[in-house]
């Protein structure tokens, strides 16, 4: 038999088996764990860093990473808040 077929059935081009699945989540879980010891977070049930990022993404919690730094608006935006202040 080809490698195409696996106990005499023919396999389906880009399926991949469940532990492949599983353990790519516990992977991604295990690195988010370590992420939220580090910060000082307490999880209950660690599947639930499976869902997504684990930080901000909001435009006062990110840093900005550009090359120009702040946009116009933004930094008229950051003056606003620090005169509320």
């Amino acid at each position: 038999m080809s490698r195409k077929h696996v106990n005499g059935k023919r396999k389906q081009a880009g399926r991949r088996c469940k532990g492949y699945y599983r353990h790519h989540r516990e992977r991604v879980i295990r690195r988010k764990v370590r992420l939220a010891r580090r910060l000082g977070w307490v999880e209950k049930h660690p599947g639930a860093f499976s869902k997504g990022k684990v930080h901000c993404s909001c435009r006062y919690c990110r840093e900005k990473t550009g090359e120009l730094g702040w946009k116009k608006s933004d930094r008229v935006n950051r003056a606003r808040l620090e005169e509320e202040r």
